[in-house]
């Protein structure tokens, strides 16, 4: 029997972490699937720990071993090793509730107009704190804010699903991209096809040390080719956006009473745009946090099936 799903994962020194990613992916309520673990030149114990867990959990995995070249190449060694209908993506740190992968196959499969699905996620820490639930239901509208940086990332790396595009040549990540290999991947495979957010949550994200997200001067230099690669496309000045959004993380750094400051001088010079960029992100994740507080029972019930 053909395999419908490819789960390819990238791992890269997550020793912590993979075994609940890999968890997440046993105890989907869909079965055929065939998950590709890529190991990055892992220098810590990632390896031994995938291989002791594939070894004692029935599945169908396949364990690849590489040199370092970063998680743009992994990922694409893991769609030349797929043999599946669909790709999904996931984060060897990051987690997917029980039902993420039927919800979007049988979507897939009912709507063969549609190249690739995102769902929603949750943002959490380790104290569980603060859970913040990503929601989107315009995909345009939510690839624009993505890009310019006024809202959340779709998440492809680790929400994703795509239709295979073999009849007109496969699509890869761009390996001299990092942090926002997973952005420029969504925005070509939506320029081929039609592209859908669907309303549940399909992931959870662990906020954790050394993540790409956090290391600014990296976002910094990929978002710069994303703003040449694409404002004519968006018909945005993108560069313009992300150093506002740059300013407003270094304000954040130095407290509340800077912010503060920076404001009231934004105001007095009308730096409009600027203040755009402060709203949006103070909306963000206000927005983010409300639907955190009303979906917490429902993550909770997931993050404990996982611990289990």
């Amino acid at each position: 029997m053909s395999v419908d799903i490819s789960i390819i994962i990238p791992l890269y020194n997550k020793e912590k972490y993979i075994v609940n990613t890999l968890k997440s992916v046993f105890y989907q309520d869909a079965q055929n699937w065939e998950c590709i673990i890529v190991d990055d030149g892992s220098t810590d114990e990632s390896l031994k720990v995938v291989n002791h867990f594939c070894n004692s959990h029935s599945g169908n995995w396949k364990i690849v071993s590489v040199l370092n070249g970063g998680q743009a190449k992994a990922r694409n060694i893991g769609i030349k090793e797929a043999t599946g209908n669909y790709l999904a993506f996931l984060d060897a740190d990051d987690l997917w509730v029980t039902n993420k992968l039927s919800k979007q196959f049988k979507y897939l499969e009912a709507n063969p107009n549609v190249m690739g699905v995102l769902s929603g996620y949750a943002i959490f820490s380790s104290n569980l704190n603060r859970i913040r639930v990503v929601r989107n239901k315009n995909f345009d509208k939510m690839l624009k804010q993505w890009s310019s940086m006024r809202g959340f990332g779709g998440g492809l790396e680790s929400v994703g699903m795509v239709r295979r595009n073999m009849d007109r040549g496969e699509i890869f990540f761009d390996e001299d991209l990092s942090t926002s290999s997973g952005l420029d991947f969504t925005i070509r495979y939506s320029q081929i096809g039609k592209m859908v957010l669907l309303d549940e949550i399909g992931f959870l994200y662990r906020l954790s040390d050394g993540q790409w997200h956090t290391n600014i001067d990296e976002l910094s230099d990929n978002m710069f080719l994303i703003s040449k690669k694409y404002s004519t496309y968006f018909g945005l000045d993108l560069y313009k956006w992300h150093v506002d959004y740059y300013f407003w993380t270094e304000v954040r750094n130095h407290g509340h009473a800077h912010l503060i400051l920076r404001v009231l001088v934004d105001l007095a010079h009308l730096r409009v745009l600027r203040l755009q960029m402060l709203f949006w992100l103070i909306f963000r994740n206000i927005k983010a946090l409300w639907v955190g507080w009303l979906s917490r029972k429902y993550l909770l019930k997931q993050l404990q099936i996982l611990n289990s």
